[in-house]
């Protein structure tokens, strides 16, 4: 379960940024459903505000903690700091694993690991690895299997650790591994969702492809029936799947290829088993543009996957980006963080952070935000 998440000197991100999944005591039960955190958390701002730097976080530590020791010793860590400066970028994220609270600190430039520290709390906050440069330098007894490990400037401690094959540190690895993100380091991934992998998928994961099924009956698409289909090639004997989306027409069945689908329907076909995936396994799916081609009434159907406790018995969560206005009001001041910018330089702040009663629980955060009141609105100079 993610709490929180920060960077400093990351991307558009100069000074830094700070994002909290949890909730207050003032934040009221219809939205807690009388949790401590959040399941859904909206990330809203005018285009270049910097939103997308926000979950390219999540991007980065997932490739840092699973795979960075997989690349050349040579090679230089894959993320910007704030135009290109030499000075360090910090990043944390706090999650909470049966009951106990993990933070993960991390002091880098591009070309090599500062520091790597890792805390945990059960009543108390206890340090329980310290890495400077390539040197442990403390360790409770409970990770001193650790000390095997020969460390690199550019491979982080866990996933040198998942090298060496030890399992003491595997909880933060097992958390980065439940981490699912349209975005790369160049922004949003436009072919993260293809749909000859996506119908592989499918073909292999029925249960998935059923949830896929319902939901694309129930939105009023028309659609009977979908099946996968196989076709081998003779020469190279490979096999590719693909979509026939079936129709009732005149009491008989019909069926329309993928290209034939409105980019909605495409839209939903590539994306819904990710949602589906992530719900079993109690995961952060990260969106960018996450309405891009979708009716916005069938926004509100996406976010109650996570939101209802019922659909996600195992807590897993969704942190996306939109332009999508009236969102604000379904999450309320409590879900959803506005990205502004100025001098080029990104900063953020979630909306029940706005002092004074400007936002109230009893009245509409879009009027607000319509009238300029709260930010995160383009400044048009004409």
């Amino acid at each position: 379960m993610l709490l929180e998440f920060g960077a400093r000197n990351f991307y558009s991100f100069k000074e830094g940024f700070e994002v909290s999944m949890r909730l207050g005591d003032s934040c009221p039960n219809k939205i807690s459903k009388g949790k401590s955190y959040a399941n859904v958390l909206a990330i809203k701002g005018a285009n270049a505000s910097g939103k997308t730097n926000v979950l390219k976080v999540f991007w980065f530590l997932k490739y840092f903690i699973l795979d960075s020791f997989n690349q050349k010793p040579s090679e230089d860590l894959f993320f910007d700091s704030f135009f290109n400066n030499s000075k360090p970028t910090d990043i944390y994220i706090i999650f909470l694993d049966n009951k106990i609270e993990y933070r993960y600190e991390l002091k880098i430039t591009t070309k090599k690991i500062l520091s790597e520290t890792l805390y945990r709390k059960d009543k108390r906050d206890t340090k329980i690895i310290e890495r400077k440069n390539n040197k442990i330098i403390f360790r409770i007894d409970e990770f001193r299997t650790l000390d095997i490990m020969k460390l690199r400037d550019n491979a982080s401690l866990v996933s040198t650790a998942n090298q060496y094959a030890i399992d003491e540190i595997k909880i933060i690895y097992n958390l980065f591994e439940k981490f699912v993100s349209n975005v790369l380091p160049l922004g949003r991934d436009n072919y993260f969702f293809g749909k000859d992998e996506t119908s592989k998928f499918y073909f292999n994961n029925q249960r998935v492809f059923q949830f896929v099924k319902n939901i694309l009956a129930i939105s009023d698409t028309g659609i009977k029936d979908i099946s996968i289909e196989k076709d081998k090639n003779m020469i190279t004997k490979e096999i590719t799947y693909y979509p026939l989306f079936h129709y009732d027409i005149n009491a008989k069945n019909n069926f329309l290829l993928f290209e034939n689908q409105s980019s909605g329907i495409q839209a939903l076909f590539l994306q819904l088993g990710l949602y589906k995936t992530v719900l079993d396994i109690g995961g952060v799916l990260i969106l960018d543009e996450f309405d891009i081609n979708l009716h916005p009434d069938l926004l509100p159907m996406l976010i109650d996957f996570f939101d209802d406790e019922e659909k996600n018995p195992n807590n897993a969560q969704l942190i996306f980006t939109t332009h999508h206005t009236d969102i604000m009001d379904k999450l309320g001041k409590y879900r959803v963080v506005l990205v502004n910018k100025e001098d080029n330089e990104s900063y953020l702040y979630r909306l029940d952070e706005i002092q004074g009663d400007i936002l109230r629980n009893d009245r509409s955060i879009v009027q607000k935000y319509k009238e300029g009141k709260i930010g995160g609105k383009p400044r048009l100079m004409i």
